[in-house]
């Protein structure tokens, strides 16, 4: 455990913090257990590398732990499979292209288990049926369980209503949301191994360095097309979840502008940002979404750059 505390202390306190983001966005987003999407890919990480260090044997024990527990029921299955090809296909990344960007990585990674997936249940007849009714089977019980735990007697029928009706709108676009929750995990399990392998690559990277490959817009722009054409309800699905992901990803790139300019957040900063998310969060994302849009045609951190060395 000293090896443990001394590699701690090296990670500087911006390391910490953007796990700590990482952590709550794998909260917030993910209709699979958070536990087993870090774990899984984790312990993928482990098998691949074999570093020999106390502190990460114990970290893999705990990790094949939180991968074992139960019930055994389809969801148990269905998180596992895909948290497995989500690891192998980082791994494989890390190796095929060891010098690509952390996030790059990550991104490049989702749509890879993405791919392998769509190839796999579209040789099995019926498994999307399978599936979706896996993940609303696993929604619909979590707002079972909260309206339970908070009380029928004491929730408002107004407040009850609005939590099915948000379930319904997860179970939509759970696959965006399931690939959101993806990335921040595979980021998250990369950084609890380098916390504990005590390796000294690059970590998570500067949030202000965010960017990703400008061409996905035009999956922004396909999905939108798709969510107005209203030609069928599957095509209209498969636009709001494209608009969902890749807005969210420009949502972080707005972000990431917003910090490069003003030269970081304060404590005054972040707690603003966090009262405009909850008060009027279409403003703050809206906003943010049509700064990342700008930012791929319009480059505003390099062109910053250019205005600073003249």
């Amino acid at each position: 455990m000293p090896d443990l505390t001394r590699r701690a202390s090296v990670f500087r306190k911006s390391d910490w913090l953007r796990a700590g983001v990482l952590f709550v966005l794998v909260l917030l987003t993910s209709t699979a257990r958070p536990s087993v999407l870090v774990a899984v890919p984790f312990l993928v990480l482990v098998a691949t590398n074999l570093p020999h260090r106390y502190a990460i044997l114990s970290a893999t024990l705990i990790a094949m732990l939180i991968v074992m527990i139960g019930p055994y029921d389809g969801m148990w299955y269905l998180e596992r499979g895909w948290a497995l090809l989500l690891g192998g296909s980082f791994v494989g990344l890390s190796i095929v292209r060891p010098g690509m960007k952390i996030s790059d990585r990550a991104l490049e990674a989702v749509f890879g288990a993405l791919m392998v997936l769509v190839i796999l249940m579209t040789l099995i007849p019926g498994a999307w049926n399978v599936v979706d009714w896996v993940i609303s089977d696993r929604v619909r019980a979590t707002v079972a369980q909260v309206i339970a735990l908070g009380g029928s007697e004491w929730l408002t029928p107004a407040f009850i209503s609005a939590l099915y009706q948000t379930a319904e709108v997860q179970v939509l676009i759970f696959p965006a949301l399931t690939a959101l929750a993806s990335m921040s995990a595979l980021l998250l399990s990369w950084w609890l191994f380098t916390l504990f392998s005590g390796r000294s690559e690059e970590v998570l990277g500067s949030v202000k360095s965010f960017r990703f490959n400008d061409h996905l817009i035009w999956i922004f722009v396909v999905g939108l097309f798709l969510l107005f054409t209203r030609w069928s309800e599957p095509l209209q699905r498969v636009g709001s979840n494209a608009v969902v992901f890749i807005g969210a990803l420009c949502a972080v790139r707005g972000a990431a502008v917003i910090v490069f300019i003003t030269g970081g957040f304060s404590v005054l900063g972040y707690a603003m940002t966090i009262f405009g998310l909850v008060i009027v969060p279409p403003i703050v994302l809206g906003g943010a979404i049509l700064i990342g849009i700008a930012d791929i045609y319009l480059d505003f951190r390099k062109r910053s750059e250019q205005l600073a060395a003249r």
